[in-house]
């Protein structure tokens, strides 16, 4: 006999449980699914973004602080250069891009704006992925624009000069500008009458 609620009509209780019984305990696919993916390579150049994306701002500002604008500006190209190139490298050929394209397929607004961009072999594609070129430089730091240019299937000798030298107007924008406005017009005024 069906166990009944309170109003009296069978409880569905029965039922969940077998479903939680049958269902993977929580966290087993995400451990598969790195297990799967990530290798060495992989680790690298994601340790490598983090320290990147923990540091961009205050060493932005610290560069400024002892360089000045702009010299800390082509520092930080030259520093963000040489990340683009091993961002290329460590993911140039891993797994998780195919896996990465594999959700973009399944992900409606991804289906719908960012693979035509990069599947489109014709004359549409071509201006598209150009009018995407200054966002591809001036927003995306290091790890981002080498990872859109992959799963742009822009690989070689060309991604890795446009990757390197998108790094340099990149810096002039968020490192000369953004940073060195933060300290000459935020930063330095305050603490000069401390110091």
């Amino acid at each position: 006999m069906a166990d009944r609620s309170l109003a009296g009509e069978p409880s569905e209780a029965p039922a969940a449980e077998a479903a939680e019984a049958a269902r993977p305990p929580r966290g087993r696919g995400w451990r598969r699914f790195l297990g799967r993916n990530v290798t060495p390579r992989l680790a690298a150049a994601i340790f490598l973004w983090r320290v990147e994306a923990r540091l961009l701002l205050p060493g932005g500002v610290v560069l400024v602080a002892v360089f000045g604008r702009w010299p800390a500006a082509l520092l930080a190209g030259a520093v963000g250069a040489l990340l683009a190139a091993a961002f290329m490298w460590l993911l140039d050929g891993e797994r998780i891009l195919g896996e990465v394209r594999a959700w973009g397929q399944s992900n409606r607004w991804v289906r719908k704006y960012f693979l035509p961009v990069a599947d489109r072999r014709d004359r549409t594609g071509t201006v598209l992925r150009a009018l995407s070129v200054p966002v591809l430089v001036l927003w995306f730091g290091p790890f981002w624009r080498s990872l859109t240019l992959l799963l742009f299937h822009f690989r070689g000798l060309k991604a890795y000069v446009f990757t390197v030298l998108a790094s340099v107007p990149h810096a002039l924008l968020w490192v000369g500008i953004v940073a060195g406005s933060l300290w000459e017009e935020l930063i330095w005024p305050l603490i000069k009458d401390r110091v």
